[in-house]
């Protein structure tokens, strides 16, 4: 079964996708810091404030993996397809030398 590239540039885009939408929850989340910052004012906000800074960088960090798992995709898929492109060209020089092999032994025999 041969590799369908499209569907890797497909699945490279829907991941990238997925980044963005990290990048869009990491912003909401940063308005909600902002708000809770502006309206409540305790001690127990250094702690708030560390664990939302805390998922942030965790989500920072899965957007930069996904935007460079996407790439990766698209390139695996395209690699995979030139070898599977040199393994039939290949195949098909085989079965060329084969078949003039062949001819050349029936020539030879004179049944040609």
């Amino acid at each position: 079964m041969k590799i369908n590239v499209g569907q890797a540039y497909s699945q490279a885009n829907r991941i990238s996708d997925y980044a963005q939408d990290l990048n869009d929850i990491k912003s909401r989340l940063q308005d909600f810091k902002g708000n809770l910052n502006s309206g409540w004012q305790a001690q127990e906000m250094v702690y708030i404030n560390n664990a939302i800074n805390s998922i942030s960088r965790e989500i920072s960090e899965l957007q930069t993996l996904l935007f460079s798992i996407g790439p990766d995709i698209v390139a695996a898929a395209n690699e995979i397809r030139r070898e599977e492109e040199a393994r039939e060209a290949a195949e098909r020089a085989a079965a060329e030398r084969a078949a003039a092999e062949r001819e050349a032994r029936l020539k030879n025999t004179g049944l040609r």
